[in-house]
């Protein structure tokens, strides 16, 4: 990744003129989920999930930008993806632009393979993808063998008005894995090999969306998580809602604070009343 690519920390936002041509290739789901993994400042998954009725989760690395997603997706962590937990099998949509760069810390696998990975087990199967990668990476064999195996109807479109050479990848999820022929590999590999149509307005939806689903891969709960907090956010989690401000831990430390004050009755007691409360605590500590 090229220094200006890394101040950015990879980010390249997809334009907007782009989203609403994308939303046009999909059927709006019932109600549906999309993640986006490197949401950024959340304005494509925003767009999208309120055009196609879904949901939008999603993870941004960049504190600065992950504050502005905060305010237009409905769930987001600032975090790095790999350090977020997911129900497999609870997406209907995977909207992927990943960065565009080798894992310099890792085994030198290209970035958008390994977002790729670690994100189609967490798409239903029949679940829609949206991938936005430079053209060469089609050539790739694992970007291949992967997108054959775990994919069907796969289309490929130029993305429009670019500096990158970028094309966008939809596709919908296989309900099982199938082990790609070396010829349907090749058929991947192929598309980096010629021009593709450039990304127009859809006649109509190509793809529907399926409804999302409160249980996931095995019947789990759907649940978004993250694994990993920094000292400081753990300090002010603490701070707004750790157990010291809770009604248990106050009375424990101040007993006398579940304690009833002693309050002058609405009318004055009698004569008898009071005897009866003087008498009664002296009998109770009589013996027969």
């Amino acid at each position: 990744m090229r220094p200006p690519a890394l101040e950015r920390l990879g980010f390249y936002p997809t334009a907007n003129v782009v989203v609403e041509l994308l939303k046009t290739y999909f059927q709006p789901a019932e109600t549906g989920r999309l993640l986006d993994p490197c949401a950024g400042e959340g304005t494509a998954a925003s767009i999208l999930a309120r055009a196609l009725n879904c949901h939008s989760w999603g993870a941004e690395l960049s504190p600065s930008r992950a504050a502005f997603a905060l305010e237009k997706m409905d769930r987001l962590f600032n975090a790095p993806w790999q350090s977020c937990h997911l129900t497999n099998e609870s997406v209907t949509l995977l909207f992927l632009n990943p960065p565009y760069s080798h894992d310099r810390l890792g085994d030198q696998k290209r970035l958008e393979l390994e977002f790729l990975k670690s994100t189609t087990p967490k798409l239903m199967r029949g679940g829609a993808l949206i991938y936005v990668v430079p053209h060469p990476l089609l050539r790739d064999l694992d970007v291949a063998s992967h997108l054959a195996g775990y994919y069907e109807n796969i289309t490929v479109h130029r993305y429009p008005e670019t500096e990158f050479n970028q094309v966008i990848v939809l596709a919908v999820k296989r309900l099982k894995f199938k082990m790609p022929s070396n010829e349907e590999v090749q058929q991947v590999q192929a598309w980096a090999e010629v021009e593709p149509p450039l990304l127009a307005e859809a006649p109509e939806p190509l793809y529907t969306l399926l409804p999302s689903s409160d249980k996931g891969a095995g019947g789990q709960p759907v649940r978004f998580s993250r694994l990993d907090w920094q000292s400081e956010e753990i300090v002010d989690a603490t701070q707004k809602r750790g157990v010291h401000s809770s009604k248990e831990w106050m009375d424990l430390i101040n007993p006398s604070r579940g304690l009833g004050e002693f309050k002058q009755p609405v009318m004055p007691l009698k004569k008898g009343h009071i005897a009866m409360c003087a008498t009664r605590s002296l009998l109770n500590n009589c013996l027969a």
